[in-house]
């Protein structure tokens, strides 16, 4: 196998950052159902540090967070000279300017709550449009 078609094959790297420790753990066991290689983190401090140390594919980030918010740890991490990666902002509020920030960056919105894995999968579905669903 040639590392092109290597790296074809290779499950994308997510970081899920939550700090409810359920909410965390269903995520990650959806996510690593779907064949994703899944790392978490339980604070914003976390998030950064895991994030700048092997960047991922895709960050899945609650908005509202000990030591460092969701959105101040984005801020960080979307710097141009990193590598690029998709974000799914969480949160169990249906705060407007949250939903606007999240449109402005081109992150997807999830709100906690009865559809809150629709939107998950959903926005999954867009940013993996050919990875299996698990």
């Amino acid at each position: 196998m040639t590392d092109i078609s290597e790296a074809s094959f290779k499950s994308p790297k997510m970081l899920i950052a939550d700090d409810d420790p359920a909410i965390l753990r269903f995520l990650a066991e959806r996510c690593v159902s779907m064949g994703f290689e899944v790392e978490t983190a339980t604070n914003g401090i976390q998030a950064l540090i895991k994030a700048r140390r092997s960047p991922p594919d895709i960050l899945i980030i609650d908005v509202n967070m000990p030591e460092a918010d969701g959105l101040s740890v984005c801020m960080r991490l979307l710097d141009r000279s990193r590598k690029p990666f998709e974000v799914v902002v969480v949160t169990a509020s249906a705060d407007p300017k949250t939903v606007e920030w999240c449109e402005s960056l081109g992150a997807f919105y999830g709100r906690k709550g009865p559809d809150f894995w629709n939107s998950i999968a959903s926005a999954l579905a867009k940013i993996f449009p050919t990875w299996p669903t698990g």
